[in-house]
């Protein structure tokens, strides 16, 4: 008997599984393995596109920000400036307040002191007046009598008397 050996192999065997292995190869790579690896490559370029959008969203967002930081320090500088400005403006009016307030003291004054200088002059006049008719009237009364001291202390007394009632009462 001869023997066959266990593993035996023949030509055309091998050719069919050799072609059956190839057609095998060229099926997968045209159906599954480019298939697959153009969804891998597309899969690859979205993420690509999402990293880029994402990095320029970044991008706008920090130059966004660098604007808005400007526009804030300018807003800034605009409102101290603003607050100075007024400031100044206030302090200019309040000190032009005070000098057209000490302009009309001083005018008021200065009136005041002129009204009273005419009414101490006018007050000073009358008791003149006063004194030149009192001493008028004594001196009439003087002349009407020849009198002693005695008459002249009692006809003084009587003329302080005559005329503190009438004329200093009014």
């Amino acid at each position: 008997m001869p023997t066959e050996p266990i593993f035996a192999v023949s030509g055309w065997q091998l050719l069919f599984t050799l072609i059956n292995l190839l057609l095998n190869f060229f099926i997968l790579k045209r159906f599954l393995y480019q298939p697959v690896k153009k969804m891998f490559e597309e899969r690859r370029k979205e993420v690509e596109d999402t990293y880029s959008r994402a990095a320029e969203a970044e991008e706008k967002a920090e130059a966004m920000r660098d604007e808005y930081e400007e526009k804030i320090a300018a807003a800034k500088k605009d409102a101290d400036e603003i607050v100075r400005s007024a400031t100044r403006r206030a302090q200019l009016r309040s000190e032009s307040i005070i000098d057209e307030a000490k302009t009309t003291a001083s005018g008021m004054i200065t009136r005041a002191d002129e009204q009273i200088a005419a009414e101490r002059k006018k007050a000073v006049n009358e008791i003149k007046n006063e004194i030149a008719d009192i001493a008028l009237m004594a001196a009439g009364s003087v002349l009407e009598k020849d009198m002693d001291d005695e008459s002249h202390r009692k006809l003084i007394d009587e003329f302080i008397e005559s005329v503190g009632d009438d004329q200093w009462q009014s």
